[in-house]
C-alpha cells in the first residue's frame, strides 16, 4: 500500500493537472463525478477544453499564477 492510495477513496473529487492543464491523475470521486465527460478517459486530455467561457479564463488565470481551485 502506497502513503497516497487513500487519495483514491477519499469522498471528494480530486483531479490533478500540470502547468499547461494536462490532466495528470483523478481519484474515484472525480471519475465517477465526470463519469458523462469520459470519466478516467480524460487523463491526457487539457483541462481547458472541458471548461467553457468565462470558467476557461479563470482556469487559465490560476494556471498562470500556480493557484489551486478548491470547493466544496
Amino acid at each position: 500500500m502506497s502513503e497516497h492510495d487513500w487519495i483514491q477513496e477519499f469522498p471528494a473529487a480530486i483531479t490533478v493537472c500540470d502547468p499547461r492543464g494536462i490532466i495528470l491523475d483523478m481519484n474515484d470521486k472525480a471519475a465517477k463525478t465526470f463519469e458523462k465527460d469520459g470519466g478516467r478517459n480524460l487523463i491526457g486530455c487539457n483541462l481547458l477544453d472541458c471548461h467553457p467561457e468565462p470558467t476557461r479564463g479563470k482556469v487559465e488565470m490560476l494556471l498562470a499564477r500556480h493557484e489551486k481551485n478548491v470547493y466544496t
